[in-house]
């Protein structure tokens, strides 16, 4: 699939394109100071190299970045320089890429430096592989991490392998999430189970652990702890998701849409599988979005609103900032209905946006391929 591979392409390049821009905000003089040990950058044809000296940290005098001499060419080429992926807000037509990465930089530049905490009560099946455990609390660590300030130690995790286990675990802590009066949480117990409430998530890995299974690791399932667990940011930020009836009710597509994007975000993050890869499995390759029907209506899960508000997600924080994107839950809340919330945050009236994406959504390549 080349779309995919130029996406993966992008993604690879975008860190360092990043990190060569912001090297010539500043101008680099041998003797200044620097802030970390063997960190370089480029300036006025040099390479310095930060490096201690006695108690300072300053940068080297630095070596001269060799020229290459251009090629002889019948046309004249464009001069060297970093390729910048730029993306108009609202824009009704662009390269999926750009948005994609756009939406990506907006969250990283939010986020910043990470720092992984394990301020959540966790209860794990003890079937759980030490294999599968250390990568799952990897994923927990980080999201928690990324959003403390929000979440505040107050979420409880429950890992299991069996739908038994999870319903007698959870029953024995008073927690439960999904059905009051179902027989298992969040499912009915055939099938693996991912759920989230206010302080809760689950995660229950039944396809892979069952006997002689042959499912495996994909990048959906990799994705998933992250994915829950945003939604108990949603949560925290918006309260208690409301029926569809009330004003303050936030339609499927975004609830879902956002953590399918969040968790596809961790798992490139850390390394596990690449966000082109989620993407494409479950925006580009999604047969159900052949027949185009309005964003608006994805307000269920029978319709599918994961692939589709992801790419919808994608629009809206490439857009308006990944900040001002956790706004429209922040301040559906205190303006007390969605519609206002959404322009709040966003700047512009629900009404346009659904308009706006619509007119866009052939540049999304949502169930093109």
């Amino acid at each position: 699939m080349p779309n995919m591979k130029k996406l993966l392409r992008l993604l690879a390049l975008a860190l360092p394109m990043v990190l060569i821009t912001s090297n010539s905000y500043a101008a680099v003089k041998a003797g200044s100071a620097c802030s970390k040990v063997g960190s370089k950058s480029v300036s006025g044809g040099k390479s310095y190299t930060c490096i201690k000296s006695g108690k300072k940290l300053i940068w080297d005098k630095g070596v001269l970045v060799p020229v290459a001499k251009p090629k002889a060419s019948a046309s004249a080429s464009p001069s060297a320089a970093p390729v910048k992926v730029s993306f108009t807000p609202w824009a009704s037509s662009f390269a999926t890429e750009d948005m994609t990465l756009a939406a990506l930089a907006n969250t990283s530049a939010y986020l910043g430096v990470v720092k992984p905490s394990n301020a959540y009560t966790y209860t794990v099946d003890p079937a759980i592989t030490d294999s599968d455990r250390a990568w799952i609390t990897k994923m927990l660590d980080y999201t928690n991490g990324a959003f403390s300030d929000v979440l505040q130690g107050r979420v409880k995790v429950y890992l299991g392998t069996t739908h038994e286990w999870s319903a007698t675990v959870m029953r024995a802590a008073g927690d439960w999430v999904g059905d009051p009066r179902g027989t298992y949480p969040c499912s009915d117990g055939t099938r693996d189970a991912y759920c989230a409430g206010e302080n809760i998530a689950l995660m229950i890995y039944s396809d892979i652990y069952k006997a002689n299974s042959n499912y495996r690791w994909d990048v959906g399932r990799r994705s998933t702890p992250a994915h829950e667990l945003f939604h108990t940011v949603q949560f925290a930020l918006g309260g208690r998701n409301l029926g569809p009836d009330d004003p303050a009710h936030i339609p499927r597509w975004l609830m879902e849409g956002s953590a399918n994007y969040f968790g596809f975000y961790i798992v490139e993050k850390l390394g596990f599988d690449s966000y082109g890869n989620g993407r494409g499995n479950q925006v580009s390759l999604n047969r159900a979005y052949k027949t185009v029907v309005p964003l608006v209506q994805y307000d269920n899960f029978t319709s599918d609103p994961y692939g589709i508000g992801q790419a919808a997600t994608e629009y809206l924080i490439a857009s308006i900032g990944f900040d001002n994107f956790l706004n429209i839950w922040r301040y559906t809340k205190s303006e007390g209905t969605f519609a206002k919330g959404f322009a709040k945050a966003a700047g512009i009236e629900l009404s346009d946006f659904y308009a706006k994406f619509e007119a866009a959504r052939g540049s999304m390549k949502i169930g093109s391929q």
